[in-house]
C-alpha cells in the first residue's frame, strides 16, 4: 500500500503516527515512545528506534515500518505480524507497515492522546 492509494483519514494517521514516533518520546532509554491511545480505548506500544524492529533502523525517519507491543485487545489485523502468534496481547509485532499501523488506528477511531511507557 503506497500513501497515494489511501484516504484523507488514512493520512491524517500516518501523520499522526509519524509525530508520535518522532515526538512521543517517554525515556532515552531504548529511545521508547509513549502508548498511542485511540478513541475508542484501545491502546498499543507503537515504537520505531535503532532499537525496535522497524525500518529503516534509525531514530530519524520517516519509517516505513514499526514495532507493534502489548495491544490491549485482540487485533486481527496485526496477526500477521506476531512474534508469538496465540499470545494477541501478549506479544512484539515486528516490522508491521506504517500503513498497516494507520489503519488499525482508524479502525480504533483515532488517535486521541500518548500514555506514559510502563
Amino acid at each position: 500500500m503506497q500513501n497515494d492509494d489511501i484516504n484523507t483519514d488514512s493520512k491524517k494517521h500516518l501523520d499522526d503516527l509519524n509525530n508520535h514516533l518522532k515526538t512521543a518520546r517517554a525515556s532515552d532509554y531504548l529511545n521508547t515512545c509513549r502508548k498511542v491511545v485511540c478513541a475508542d480505548g484501545f491502546t498499543m506500544s507503537v515504537q520505531a528506534s535503532e532499537n525496535h524492529y522497524c525500518s529503516p533502523r534509525n531514530n530519524e525517519g520517516p519509517w516505513s515500518s514499526a514495532e507493534i507491543g502489548y495491544p490491549s485487545r485482540i487485533e486481527p489485523l496485526l496477526w500477521n505480524y506476531a512474534d508469538e502468534p496465540g499470545k494477541w496481547t501478549d506479544t512484539v509485532y515486528g516490522y508491521v507497515p506504517i500503513e498497516l499501523i494507520a489503519a488499525v488506528v482508524e479502525v480504533h477511531g483515532g488517535l486521541i492522546k500518548n500514555e506514559k511507557s510502563q
